[in-house]
């Protein structure tokens, strides 16, 4: 939750659009004995969305908007090594080099865009995203260096992806480090 704080374990389901940046992230982080919200993080036809509700359904934040709109197409783009079907030509997304090592994808969908820069082993495995994406301070959403690790690949209904990630912000004071996950199980829905 923040720089110095305990971390929340958390277990959450995800599914994501095959061709796009499109995902939805449902998500229950026990904060307390008996008190778990639900986190529905999104962004889905165009548009971003967050919401943290009570016993899901009771919702005490909601988040929207162009600057939501971007970290969620941001959040999407940058998943995509646990999809990486939809490293294939898209209308929305186009690819460049940007160094021998690493690539450059944008999404374009008329009303969002976004960049984020790939770090590519010799394999063609990504190991790191990067890009400037908002994020909350306070009420305001800042445009903040933001980067993904990740690595422990395993191939699942024969998709290769990774298995581990971790996300961080880079602050004036250094980098946090506010998310770290583990896949256990991956599936393909047709």
């Amino acid at each position: 939750m923040g720089p110095g704080r305990a971390w929340l374990p958390f277990k959450a389901r995800e599914w994501f659009d095959a061709a796009g940046v499109d995902f939805r992230w449902d998500a229950s982080v026990r904060m307390a004995p008996f008190f778990s919200p639900r986190i529905t993080d999104a962004f889905q036809t165009g548009r971003g969305s967050l919401t943290v509700s009570l016993f899901g359904v009771l919702p005490f934040i909601r988040s929207r908007g162009p600057a939501l709109d971007r970290g969620e197409a941001l959040r999407g783009l940058s998943e995509l090594p646990w999809r990486p079907f939809a490293f294939r030509t898209s209308p929305v997304l186009s690819w460049q080099a940007a160094r021998e090592d690493q690539v450059r994808a944008s999404f374009d969908d008329g009303q969002t865009r976004v960049t984020a820069d790939f770090d590519i082993d010799a394999d063609g495995h990504v190991l790191g995203v990067s890009a400037i994406r908002p994020r909350t301070v306070g009420k305001s959403l800042i445009d903040t260096p933001w980067s993904g690790v990740f690595h422990s690949y395993k191939t699942f209904q024969g998709v290769r992806l990774p298995t581990y990630a971790e996300v961080s912000w880079h602050l004036p004071q250094g980098p946090f480090t506010y998310w770290r996950g583990r896949i256990i199980e991956f599936s393909l829905l047709r």
